[in-house]
């Protein structure tokens, strides 16, 4: 089992859901979605040992969960280190502690992928019917794998 699932497993067994948003309360980070620059999805600070996390109120609704489970990522698995979540890169190989979070939203949001349910259809079916972005379900399934 890979280290975040681990991670992800002790979360939403403690609070029982796998919503981003609602972790973010129970866990006393602070999520807040504001109009933020054209360039930026979302970012995570760490300030005086709070949390916050903000989101660009000008994104879609599956992509502001899918942002809130990144950066949800950073608060559980990069606590103390500040990230900034850029358009540019979104899940591409950019370093560490940004793949570890895009793994981390992937993981949280689509906890199983079942091929035989999804036989015939494309990704992008695939990620409608989830809700899910289309490039955090290749993740997953890069994952899976």
């Amino acid at each position: 089992m890979h280290f975040i699932e681990r991670e992800i497993n002790k979360l939403v067994k403690k609070n029982k859901t796998r919503d981003p948003f609602e972790l973010c309360d129970l866990e006393n980070i602070h999520c807040i979605v504001m109009d933020l620059h054209a360039e930026i999805n979302g970012l995570y600070q760490y300030v005086q040992r709070n949390k916050f996390i903000y989101i660009n109120s000008n994104l879609s609704e599956e992509e502001k969960k899918a942002i809130c489970g990144h950066e949800l990522g950073h608060a559980i698995l990069h606590k103390k280190l500040n990230c900034t979540f850029l358009k540019n890169y979104t899940y591409t190989n950019l370093s560490k502690y940004e793949r570890e979070a895009n793994i981390f939203s992937a993981l949280l949001l689509i906890p199983e992928v079942d091929k035989d349910i999804f036989y015939g259809q494309t990704i992008d079916e695939i990620s409608c019917k989830l809700r899910v972005p289309r490039e955090l379900l290749e993740l997953r399934l890069q994952v899976n794998s």
